[in-house]
């Protein structure tokens, strides 16, 4: 199965989780230090800081789900849970080292 149709099978709900961390994710570089002005200034240095690791925590409660739902279950509903998991997994580490990378630092004092 190759990536674009694996991508395309674990459905809807998880493709715009994957899509919506990813442009966050790629946003991070672009923020800064807080500035709470009515500007463009308030989404990369509030919003967007603020939502990337929620977006982490629910892939991450996703990958636990998925996990929980694999024991016990039959073989092809295994593959598809593996294959969502596979999937959480190569965007959570891009999104994850972003993370780290560009915000991590300032919660440090």
């Amino acid at each position: 199965m190759n990536i674009l149709s694996t991508w395309r099978s674990i459905g809807l709900l998880r493709q715009a989780l994957h899509i919506v961390a990813l442009s966050g994710g790629l946003l991070l570089p672009f923020g800064g230090a807080p500035d709470y002005t009515a500007t463009w200034d308030l989404f990369f240095n509030g919003v967007l800081p603020a939502m990337v690791p929620i977006f982490l925590i629910l892939i991450g409660f996703d990958v636990m789900m998925c996990r929980v739902l694999k024991d016990g279950n039959t073989d092809a509903e295994q593959a598809r849970l593996n294959a969502i998991l596979r999937c959480h997994y190569w965007v959570a580490m891009p999104v994850l080292i972003a993370f780290v990378i560009f915000i991590a630092p300032a919660l440090i004092p």
